[in-house]
């Protein structure tokens, strides 16, 4: 239980002023600009072999440098975030990122190329990260599993908008332009982080930097709040011997089954939904789709998980973040099968279909970040949230691997579409025996 005094219970307790709404404001632009920086390379990767005259092949190492960066990432630098802050890790990462969107946009060759889109990875897996933390920290309890939600409506919108600026600016202006588009778009985000960011008050408390009083109060000023004459006690998870730690040693032992069902959850989830969002064209053009049909499907999945991520952060607190996010796991597989099994050419069918896998896919990951951000403490958030989402990025690897062997070895529509559904099980069981470890807790405490 908080403490009543805790700035912790203090935010969560207490009606969202508009400098916390700001905070949340500026994570949504900043993930907004880190949808556009993921996909610049697929708008501006066509213009580019047909400039530097190399084949398809040997750029496709460019397009995977920046997930398997995000992996890297998301697994070992976001949780660095938990011992320097959310704000240092994401002034910084946006600061950077900027610097590398420029380097981008004037590079010549494709070694180079690689190497940048590598570290770019590496800064957007933990920036990923530390936004949704951030979000949470700073939303009281009624609001905030809803805008970690609204959050990831950033990303949405910032491939949408990628997709707006390469048709106004590659034609006319050439491929550079959108990575100097993109670099505006993050320096933006770089400048009013540094001005409007504070560090978060869990952060504060839990590690005690240097003049973490004098920040405490300066945080709660701006959120309308009294400022506290001492620190606050630290919570009793953050030891101060748990600051010496490093990696996954930072885990108390009690916690290392929820992180690795989590890690389990995340990546066979993740292979299921992106072997779904690489081969969806060509499972709908198995189903006797042509292409304009194949183009509004995807339309409509994209609007579904826009309002899915909304939906879940809306209903996570009332439903229960682990009952919601089995739920949707499970709404997700039966999507697959009825894809599966709708009739070659019932256009309509396959439309509605599609649009309903991508509802369910969409608010299952907004879930299993929301049950990662409310099951750890200030001081393993980010590390926690950090590892699961390295281990989806893997998954995210694997799954389009394993689905192009499946749609290789002539299986047929229906069952690709079911053994990719079926996976779907693990994450949904990796769940429920997470909710039977937070039970064995509570009992045991």
């Amino acid at each position: 239980m908080m403490d009543p005094a805790s700035p912790q219970a203090r935010i969560k307790q207490a009606p969202m002023g508009w400098y916390q709404y700001a905070v949340v404001a500026l994570c949504v632009l900043a993930y907004a600009a880190d949808g556009v920086d993921v996909v610049t390379l697929a708008y501006a990767g066509p213009v580019m072999i047909a400039e530097w005259g190399i084949s398809p092949a040997a750029f496709g190492v460019a397009y995977t440098a920046t997930p398997v960066g995000i992996a890297v990432g998301s697994i070992f630098l976001s949780p660095f975030a938990d011992r320097v802050g959310r704000r240092t890790m994401t002034v910084w990462i946006l600061g950077m990122l900027s610097v590398l969107l420029v380097a981008t946009a004037i590079v010549h060759n494709l070694p180079l190329l690689l190497g940048l889109r590598f570290v770019t990875g590496i800064l957007l897996g933990a920036l990923v990260v530390t936004l949704n933390v951030t979000v949470a920290e700073f939303s009281n309890e009624k609001r905030s599993n809803f805008f970690v939600g609204v959050l990831h409506t950033g990303y949405s919108f910032g491939s949408m908008l990628c997709g707006a600026l390469a048709a106004l600016l590659i034609e006319p202006y050439g491929w550079r332009a959108i990575f100097w588009a993109a670099a505006v778009l993050n320096f933006s985000s770089f400048i009013l982080a540094f001005f409007l960011l504070a560090e978060s008050p869990d952060y504060l408390v839990a590690r005690r930097p240097a003049r973490a009083l004098e920040r405490l109060n300066a945080t709660f000023r701006r959120m309308g709040q009294p400022e506290y004459a001492e620190m606050p006690p630290a919570p009793r998870e953050a030891a101060p011997e748990s600051k010496k730690r490093r990696g996954f040693s930072v885990f108390p032992k009690s916690l290392w089954l929820a992180l690795g069902l989590l890690c389990l959850a995340g990546f066979s989830f993740t292979s299921s939904g992106a072997f779904m969002a690489g081969f969806k064209p060509q499972i709908l053009e198995m189903a006797g789709l042509d292409m304009t049909r194949i183009g509004i499907a995807g339309m409509f999945s994209s609007g579904a998980g826009i309002i899915a991520h909304v939906s879940v952060g809306a209903l996570a607190r009332r439903v229960g973040e682990i009952r919601i996010t089995i739920i949707f796991l499970l709404a997700t597989a039966v999507a697959m099968f009825i894809l599966a099994s709708v009739p070659t050419g019932a256009v309509m069918a396959l439309i509605a279909t599609a649009a309903l896998w991508g509802f369910f896919n969409v608010g299952s990951y907004t879930a299993l970040i929301l049950v990662n951000l409310n099951f750890f403490d200030a001081t393993l958030r980010n590390t926690s949230l950090g590892i699961m989402m390295g281990f989806a990025r893997i998954g995210g690897i694997v799954g389009p691997l394993a689905g192009g062997v499946a749609i290789g070895a002539d299986l047929g529509r229906f069952w690709v579409l079911a053994i990719f559904g079926s996976i779907l099980i693990i994450p949904a069981l990796s769940a429920f025996f997470l909710a039977m470890t937070r039970r064995d807790q509570r009992i045991a405490s």
